[in-house]
């Protein structure tokens, strides 16, 4: 083909270091032989169920060495794989599977199967392979049903959708391609290596997956819900990506999951005061704030902070353009708007994915023609250029809004919460509890009779949609207030209600009543008793991390492992105790 592939670069890379340690997980590690060797196992195994260009596969594993065989096989074979997170409710994989017309779903060996769906386990089908002798050499366009080029789609990611569907985003070859080469050069720790944390669902984590793979580098197979566990590479990784939402959980932890060489952050706004707190106790790394929506691959704006850089109070700008992409801040007419004008943002250039999978009337909605040639994205946001030329993000022309970094459409939430027995009416909102943590809160408005309970509300919304996208309260009330032109007046819906639990044992040691105190604290809750359960609550890991800092600072004795695994104040007291006379530290 005239023009590279990912699975090409891959090979080429694997040719150059074929000993050098390609991903550890687990204790384990494999090298770049030994993981191309895997990949070409699954690919020809794919290819001779007919699998090729323009051929989706669905993928539905958990962060691994396998996973990543998984994936690299798929694209061997030239096809496109749609990434399914393991906790993904089966009404919305049944959607995807019918929306992409998916008939294979590669898993784990010990992988749920998909209902009417060949389902390929991959760990069994490399093994069989291996054994039976099987082709093993890079797959070429000799061996695929169709050549493949540049312009085949590489992956398709589902987000959340304005009218209740969630949309597949098609990702071709030369688009990931060009994000690539421009994080291999921006971010040189790549070649060192890299945590791997995130759903394969979430393309933020696209950059930590490929790029130290097309380096040399190493993927280190991770969490930051968690400390390190045994048998972790020794030293700290070179390049870490996230949420802003993470970098709580990045200060709380041991310094083994910080990176040294560069923090990237994006998927929500960035606050300065957040970037400097992480940098007061991880100096040395540079911080990167990258935007760019699923539908410009990845990230097309950054805005880089060095070691020694001063940080802005308040919102950080979203940067410049990377190479080979535009950035233009338009009126509704599509004209620039001048310095300093609020206006929305289209991006245009060599990272603009192809459109949305079979919705051909929304593609032409969102992706319009630019001026001067070519196609541009309408991403919805709101921006505005400074006299310095860096772009700051201002907020969204709609109803779409970021949790903990995953894009929702609030009208999705509401359409599953309506359809409900005993709803008339619903509404879901974002809202910031006293901590500052925004979450989802839904709203509804029984039919005439109907008593609908909230608590089996969010779990049958549960059970169609990701966790990230289930409002954590529901609230019944008469009527949904609006204002006077006859929109939803969401200042006058009332603030959820602290969940109350039934009275429990109470606290009898000062080490038992001052972390009964802190986790109503942090909890925004009026009371805790003594055998409550953080994360039944309403605790989670970026909660687990403040509390675990609070108590810190009050001398007690204990990190965020312990409150992930203890979880309540009896258990964390008689560990804070026991810490506490023999000298340790947590």
């Amino acid at each position: 083909m005239a023009e590279p592939s990912l699975p090409a670069l891959f090979q080429e890379q694997a040719a150059r270091t074929p000993r050098a340690v390609a991903v550890h997980c687990g204790g384990r590690d494999l090298d770049y032989a030994g993981l191309n060797h895997r990949a070409n196992l699954l690919a020809h195994h794919l290819l001779a169920r007919g699998v090729g260009p323009e051929r989706v596969v669905g993928v539905r594993m958990p962060r691994s060495a396998d996973l990543l065989v998984a994936l690299l096989g798929v694209l061997k074979a030239g096809a496109a794989y749609v990434p399914v997170d393991d906790d993904c409710p089966p009404e919305r994989l049944a959607f995807i599977v019918e929306d992409t017309g998916l008939d294979l779903m590669l898993v784990q060996d010990d992988g749920p199967g998909t209902e009417g769906l060949t389902t390929v386990r991959v760990p069994a089908a490399v093994a069989a392979a291996e054994a039976a002798g099987g082709p093993a050499h890079d797959p070429t366009d000799d061996d695929r049903p169709a050549p493949l080029t540049a312009r085949n789609l590489a992956y398709v990611i589902y987000t959340s959708g304005s009218t209740g569907r969630p949309k597949g985003v098609t990702v071709q070859h030369d688009t990931l391609l060009c994000y690539l080469d421009f994080a291999r050069a921006a971010y040189p720790s790549l070649a060192h290596s890299a945590l791997l944390h995130s759903p394969i669902a979430f393309d933020l984590t696209v950059t930590a997956l490929y790029g130290p793979l097309l380096l040399g580098g190493q993927v280190r197979v991770g969490s930051l819900d968690r400390e390190p566990e045994p048998g972790a590479p020794a030293g700290r990784p070179g390049f870490v990506k996230a949420t802003p939402s993470h970098l709580p959980l990045l200060t709380a932890l041991p310094s083994e999951l910080s990176p040294t060489g560069e923090l990237v952050v994006g998927g929500e706004m960035l606050i300065g005061d957040v970037v400097e707190r992480w940098r007061r106790t991880h100096p040395g790394a540079t911080v990167v704030n990258e935007y760019g929506p699923t539908e410009a691959t990845v990230g097309c704006c950054v805005f880089s902070l060095g070691p020694d850089d001063p940080v802005e109070p308040g919102a950080t700008p979203i940067g410049r353009p990377t190479p080979g992409s535009a950035l233009h801040v338009l009126d509704e007419r599509l004209r620039p708007v001048p310095p300093g004008t609020e206006g929305e943002l289209y991006i245009a250039g060599g990272q603009v994915a192809r459109g949305y999978l079979g919705r051909p009337a929304l593609t032409a909605e969102r992706f319009v023609a630019a001026p001067g040639g070519g196609r541009m994205y309408r991403t919805g946001d709101i921006a505005r250029t400074r006299p310095d030329g860096l772009l700051e993000y201002l907020g969204r022309t709609d109803d779409q809004v970021k949790i903990r970094g995953y894009r929702i459409e609030l009208g999705e939430v509401t359409e599953v919460l309506a359809a409900r027995p005993g709803v008339r009416q619903a509404a879901v909102i974002a809202r910031e509890d006293r901590s500052g943590d925004r979450y989802l809160a839904g709203y509804v408005v029984p039919e005439d009779g109907a008593h609908p309970d909230p608590a089996q509300l969010r779990a049958a919304v549960a059970g169609m949609l990701p966790s990230y996208m289930v409002p954590a309260a529901v609230v019944v009330v008469d009527e949904l207030p609006l204002t006077s032109n006859g929109k939803l007046d969401k200042d006058a819906l009332p603030e959820p209600p602290a969940e109350d639990a039934p009275a429990g044992a109470a606290p009898e040691t000062e080490a038992e009543r001052r972390l009964c105190a802190l986790f109503a604290e942090v909890l925004g809750l009026p009371a805790v008793y003594l055998d409550d359960d953080f994360f039944d609550r309403g605790g989670n890991s970026l909660r687990a991390a403040r509390l675990a800092g609070k108590a810190r600072k009050e001398g007690l004795t204990f990190g965020l492992r312990d409150v992930l695994e203890l979880r309540t104040p009896r258990a964390l007291a008689g560990h804070t105790t026991d810490a506490v006379a023999e000298g340790a530290v947590s």
